[in-house]
C-alpha cells in the first residue's frame, strides 16, 4: 500500500549523506535507529547490529520509489497490468473460494466483496505475489538515506521489527516490496498497527499467510477511512461547455456534483448535487475519457494516493462483480 510517494521523493531520497556506504550498518542515521530499538524499545543490541550487519542496502529501490508505475504510465497502460481476463479469472475463483469470509467482512463494515477482492488483486495478485524484497532491506535502505521521508521509513521499521517481535517470526525471513509493504493486502507497518483485523477469530492477525485475516484488514481499512455502504464509486461523464476550467485529477475534497455540473459535466450514474466529486480525465484504449469519482472512490484512493490505481482497482471490481 503505496501511498503516492512519487511526487513526493523526487530529489528528496537521492543522495546519502556518507557517498562512499555501502552497508547499512555503515549510514550515519543507523547508529541513531540502533539506539532507539534498543533504549526506547529494549531490544537487544547484539540482535539489533546482527540484523543491521546482515541487511542488504539496495539502491535500486530509491529510485523505484520515486518513479512508481501509477505516475509514469498513461491508464491505458496501466490499466491492463491489473485489469485483465487471467486478474478477473483469478479473482472470480478467489471470490468463490473465499465467499464466507468476504460476506462476513461485507456485513461488519459495508465494504463489498468485490472492492476488497480488486484490491487484492492489485496489490498481490490475490496472495500469489507478496514481493521480492526483504522488508527490513526495503525499509531499513528507506530509512538510513537522507531526504524528508527517511524519517517516516525510520518509523515504519520500527514498527515492523515491534510486529516481528509481537508475532515471534524472524524480520529477516519476511519479503514485501521494495518500499516495505507486507502480506497479501501490501499494508505498511504502521497500517498493520492500526487495522490489521482477525477475521477468522483465532487469536493471530496473520496478513502473510492467511487471506481471511487480509480480507477483513482490507474491509477495516476501507471503512475507517470513510466507506459509505450504498454509494456510487465512479461514473463516466459526458462534457461540454467549460467542463475544463475545473482542476482534473486531483484528490482534493473540495468540489461538489453541483459545481461541476454548472461546468458543463454530466454524470452517466446519478448522485445527490451536494456529493463530493472528482473530475478526472484519463487517456484509454479509445482516446480520452472523462469521469466522475464520488466520495467512495476518494476512499480507495486512501490505499494508494494514485487516480490510475483508484480507478484500476474500481474497474477490477466492476467486472468481477459483473462475472459473479
Amino acid at each position: 500500500m503505496l501511498k503516492g510517494w512519487g511526487s513526493l521523493v523526487v530529489g528528496c531520497l537521492v543522495s546519502v549523506t556518507v557517498a562512499d556506504a555501502a552497508e547499512l550498518i555503515d549510514f550515519p542515521r543507523t547508529a541513531p535507529i540502533i539506539d532507539q530499538l534498543v533504549n526506547e524499545h529494549e531490544f537487544d543490541l547484539a540482535t539489533v547490529e546482527e540484523w543491521f550487519a546482515q541487511g542488504d542496502y539496495i539502491a535500486r529501490n530509491v529510485e523505484t520509489l520515486a518513479q512508481p508505475a501509477e505516475t509514469t504510465k498513461t491508464f491505458s497502460q496501466y490499466r491492463p497490468m491489473f485489469v485483465s481476463p487471467q486478474t478477473i479469472e483469478n479473482g472470480k475463483r478467489f471470490m468463490e473460494q473465499q465467499s464466507q469470509w468476504l460476506m462476513l467482512a461485507q456485513e461488519r463494515t459495508g465494504v463489498p466483496a468485490e472492492i476488497i477482492v480488486a484490491i487484492l488483486g492489485v496489490e498481490t495478485r490475490y496472495g500469489n505475489y507478496l514481493g521480492v524484497h526483504r522488508t527490513f532491506d526495503a525499509l531499513a535502505t528507506l530509512a538510513v538515506t537522507e531526504g524528508r521521508r527517511a524519517d517516516y521509513f525510520q518509523r515504519e521499521l520500527i514498527n515492523f521489527l515491534l510486529i516481528s517481535r509481537d508475532q515471534a517470526f524472524d524480520p529477516l525471513s519476511v519479503k514485501g516490496s521494495y518500499a516495505g509493504a507486507m502480506g497479501y493486502p501490501q499494508f505498511m507497518p504502521s497500517s498493520y498497527l492500526a487495522y490489521a483485523d482477525d477475521l477468522d477469530g483465532n487469536g493471530t492477525i496473520d496478513i502473510w499467510n492467511d487471506p481471511v485475516d487480509a480480507i477483513g484488514s482490507i474491509a477495516r481499512y476501507l471503512s475507517e477511512h470513510g466507506w459509505n455502504p450504498g454509494e456510487p464509486i465512479a461514473t463516466r461523464a459526458r462534457v461540454s461547455g467549460q467542463y475544463q476550467d475545473v482542476k482534473l485529477n486531483s484528490l482534493e475534497r473540495d468540489r461538489i456534483l453541483a459545481d461541476v455540473k454548472a461546468m458543463g459535466w454530466d454524470p452517466l450514474v446519478a448522485a445527490s448535487d451536494d456529493s463530493q466529486v472528482h473530475p478526472i480525465r484519463l487517456d484509454g484504449d479509445s482516446g480520452v475519457e472523462f469521469w466522475l469519482g464520488y466520495r467512495n472512490f476518494w476512499v480507495i484512493s486512501r490505499y494508494n494516493r494514485s487516480i490510475s490505481y483508484s480507478m484500476a482497482v474500481f474497474q477490477l471490481a466492476e467486472e468481477l462483480r459483473e462475472a459473479s
